[in-house]
């Protein structure tokens, strides 16, 4: 079977789902012969797939890099080109990319459905896409993978999908990154990036509001004046839209001091962050999945959450949950971390760990090919 996936919006593997095409894309050349793999992408992505060979990967032409013009090279070129090159499924993996006539069989991930949920994360055009165009297509596409239940139920709901053409397939983690660090390692990582404090982390991207980094900054501001927490507030992540919000808010905060603000990581120093940190704080309002909490909770570091949409899906029994609304709520989980016993902790950190084993790459791939069978089975009958 000839499959084609497409990452021309994968932001070069700094956004969510970046990662998830690349760990996806891998998982299907390493564990599944069968397939005929081919990628399509941005040249300046190439290096994100190594294991492609050239004779598989296919260039999309800079000038459709971004926005309404990567957007228009989905519809428009990629049809032709599934043609061309007689593919039997092509998988988008971004409900902003899904083609609205495809000549084949189509599978689609749908990482969220938050315009929504969250209607004022996105400005008027991209509202109206999401709401009014996006479940139109939706409803053509033969099979569509959901990477939780509450995205599935979301589906079917707002976009009117019928529930027998949606499958929750759940997001994998790299286990062979996202492990236990020795703690030399850990040592050496702490007076590289000079962390002489214990400190909470949040790996999101500046975005405001859905990120909700305003209220985290507000409670542990409060947490800092009340002398709860004698460390640092750590907040990696590329600036997005609204970011210019949560950098004043850490400007006016009284803790700003304490609260260090890291840009783009890259992601073979994500487990030795995480290993590193007191606990991974994770107050987003508006998720698919979240995959931070898991991979934070395989490095064997203690999770904390907002209580929305997926995330008490994912974290799991070993996790907090918050009310991610109120500054309040987040800074009784974040005196909670800072104070628990030794043993609750050494608890929480062994129960995490087991959770998060229970999440591959390989699996997967394996439901994904399964729905590609499916895909083309359908055809068939």
């Amino acid at each position: 079977m000839k499959v084609l996936l497409s990452a021309g919006m994968i932001q070069g593997g700094r956004s969510g789902v970046g990662r998830y095409v690349i760990c996806l894309a891998e998982a299907l050349a390493s564990g599944h012969p069968e397939i005929e793999l081919h990628v399509a992408g941005l040249e300046q992505d190439r290096r994100c797939f190594p294991f492609i060979p050239d004779t598989r990967w296919v260039s999309i032409p800079a000038r459709f890099g971004g926005g309404a013009l990567n957007l228009l090279w989905h519809q428009v070129c990629l049809p032709k080109l599934l043609r061309r090159e007689r593919v039997d499924v092509v998988h988008i993996p971004s409900y902003r990319r899904m083609l609205a006539f495809s000549p084949v069989r189509q599978v689609a991930t749908i990482h969220d459905c938050a315009p929504f949920i969250l209607r004022e994360k996105y400005d008027f055009l991209r509202g109206v896409f999401g709401r009014m165009l996006v479940p139109w297509i939706a409803r053509r596409v033969p099979r569509i993978l959901a990477v939780s239940d509450t995205t599935r139920d979301a589906i079917v709901r707002f976009m009117a999908v019928p529930p027998e053409r949606v499958v929750t397939v759940y997001n994998g983690i790299d286990h062979g990154a996202f492990r236990p660090q020795s703690a030399e390692a850990v040592e050496v990582f702490r007076k590289r990036m000079n962390l002489t404090r214990p400190f909470f982390l949040y790996v999101a991207r500046l975005e405001h509001p859905a990120k909700n980094h305003v209220r985290l900054i507000e409670a542990f501001g409060r947490l800092v004046a009340a002398g709860e927490f004698d460390g640092e507030l750590i907040l990696p992540g590329a600036r997005w839209h609204g970011a210019e919000v949560v950098e004043a808010a850490v400007a006016a905060s009284p803790a700003r001091e304490r609260i260090r603000l890291e840009g783009f990581v890259d992601n073979r120093d994500l487990p030795l962050w995480y290993a590193a940190a007191e606990a991974l704080v994770f107050p987003s309002l508006m998720e698919g999945f979240g995959l931070p909490l898991l991979e934070a909770q395989a490095c064997g570091t203690r999770v904390a959450s907002a209580d929305s949409t997926s995330l008490p899906e994912v974290i799991g029994p070993a996790g907090l949950l918050f009310d991610g609304l109120d500054a309040a709520s987040i800074r009784a989980a974040l005196v909670r971390l800072a104070t628990m016993a030794p043993e609750e902790r050494a608890r929480r950190e062994r129960e995490g760990a087991a959770w998060a084993g229970r999440f591959t790459w390989q699996a997967h791939a394996r439901d994904a090919v399964a729905n590609y069978h499916l895909a083309v089975e359908g055809t068939r009958s």
